[in-house]
């Protein structure tokens, strides 16, 4: 019994590096998507300037607003404006249509699986970085080694932390980036129908 106790406490004490790793590779990776997400948001409020026409303009063209996508990100093109000029390669067929928004759904759902991801994944890591630094934390205290019982605490309470950071900015990403998919989908529906019954 003793034998698996220890062959445990080895795992996890093992364990402890890959999970600090993957709480920094996260927290990096949430940093770059908060930069993605402040440039997708910049990108949105000036296409939707350009297609928003004075009050009293009727209803807008489809053929302007998809100029108008295109325009907004004109060094990079977004899923949306890649979906957007390819209804309008085919403006008249059902199924491409259909074809593309189903692929723009995947691809929505593709880039929010990593805000899922850090939504989850974030704070389960910072639970996991604690529980193994308080395992020697309290070794150390037993053993009357009060530097590292110090040294163990700092890192549980700092992968808690930074675990949580990583799952709040997931959380709030996901919320934005999951509205912004809706409005979207929403638009390319609207864009398919005006592009079909255009002559």
């Amino acid at each position: 019994m003793e034998q698996l106790i220890q062959t445990l406490s080895w795992i996890a004490a093992a364990l402890q590096v890959p999970v600090v790793v993957a709480i920094l590779y996260l927290l990096l990776r949430g940093l770059i998507a908060v930069g993605g997400f402040y440039g997708r948001w910049t990108d949105r409020i000036r296409w939707k300037r350009r297609t928003d026409g004075p009050e009293g303009a009727g209803v807008p063209d489809a053929t302007r607003m998809i100029e108008a996508l295109a325009a907004s990100t004109a060094r990079r093109p977004a899923p949306l404006q890649q979906a957007a000029a390819a209804l309008q390669q085919a403006p008249h067929d059902t199924a491409w249509h259909e074809r593309v928004i189903a692929g723009f759904e995947l691809q929505t759902d593709r880039q929010l699986a990593l805000y899922r991801t850090m939504t989850r994944i974030g704070p389960l890591l910072g639970l996991m970085g604690t529980l193994i630094s308080l395992g020697p934390a309290l070794v150390g205290r037993a053993a009357g080694d009060i530097s590292l019982l110090a040294r163990k605490m700092e890192v549980a309470f700092a992968t808690t932390v930074v675990g949580l950071v990583i799952g709040a900015i997931g959380f709030l990403l996901h919320q934005a980036a999951q509205r912004w998919a809706m409005d979207d989908l929403s638009l390319l529906d609207y864009l398919s129908a005006k592009l079909r019954v255009q002559p």
